[in-house]
């Protein structure tokens, strides 16, 4: 039995017009796909190794991509540039889906450091312990923020401004807490009850310190240098109390004037 494997014009045609059809969709695939993902390609240019651990000395720094609304995204090493800031506000900085911000250093314009860091570059604010975020205090109006992420994905943040309470004395509280210290005390006496732990550091535009940590009831005395402002910043469980009374400041000195005694030679009616 023999089958005609010959096409006929009719189904030739059909079959080259198919062709035709998948060869021209795949090429709009294709470009449809690069327009999409060229654009993106540009925003994760990586800091240069040179630059890695400093990116305030890159001549041609990343820049961080202005979203609005004070949310900026970018890759490890880019840098975020704040003008007309408040430095007596402290900025609050927030990580947004679930993406990673670790370090910060702040500059002024051009990488210029404002606050030395411990080892002589820019203060950097990295928090242990932040519930709600990181806290940053800046020197000036002008700051460029450099951000430390994860090498091989993007961060996405938000920066905000809301009010600290201002506290001084003695200050109690259940769970986590933040407020601006309005004192110039640089020692206090804390207490702490229940169970769970309770940590604290201090902010100011130099940086963070972790002045107190500890898992068990503690009553004990914590110092810390001097920073205006300083942000206290508490974080506990939620079963966890504590107490802290801050040093009142020195009384002035009173001069006292001593009254004369009379002499040998006057007579005292």
């Amino acid at each position: 039995m023999s089958s005609n494997t010959t096409l006929s014009s009719a189904a030739r045609s059909r079959l080259l017009g198919f062709n035709g059809f998948v060869w021209i969709f795949g090429v709009v695939a294709i470009i449809l796909i690069g327009v999409a993902v060229l654009p993106g390609a540009g925003d994760d240019v990586a800091v240069p190794d040179d630059y890695g651990y400093e990116p305030w000395l890159n001549p041609d720094p990343v820049l961080a991509d202005e979203e609005g609304d004070g949310v900026y995204s970018g890759v490890d090493g880019a840098m975020v540039a704040l003008d007309g800031l408040d430095p007596a506000r402290p900025l609050l900085i927030t990580e947004l889906d679930d993406t990673y911000v670790g370090r910060i250093a702040v500059t002024g314009p051009g990488g210029e450091i404002l606050t030395e860091g411990e080892y002589g570059g820019p203060a950097e604010f990295e928090s242990y312990i932040a519930t709600d975020g990181q806290w940053l205090i800046v020197p000036q109006a002008d700051v460029e923020l450099w951000i430390d992420g994860f090498r091989d994905e993007r961060w996405r943040m938000r920066i905000t401004t809301p009010p600290v309470e201002e506290r001084s004395g003695t200050v109690s509280g259940i769970g986590p807490a933040v407020f601006a210290l309005d004192s110039t005390a640089t020692t206090a006496r804390i207490s702490t009850r229940g169970e769970g732990r309770v940590s604290i550091e201090t902010v100011t535009s130099a940086g963070v310190t972790e002045v107190f940590s500890e898992n068990e009831p503690t009553d004990r005395s914590i110092a810390w240098a001097d920073g205006d402002p300083m942000l206290f910043v508490i974080d506990a469980w939620d079963d966890a109390g504590w107490t802290i009374a801050f040093a009142d400041e020195p009384a002035a000195a009173v001069t006292v004037t001593p009254t004369p005694t009379p002499s040998a030679t006057e007579v005292t009616p």
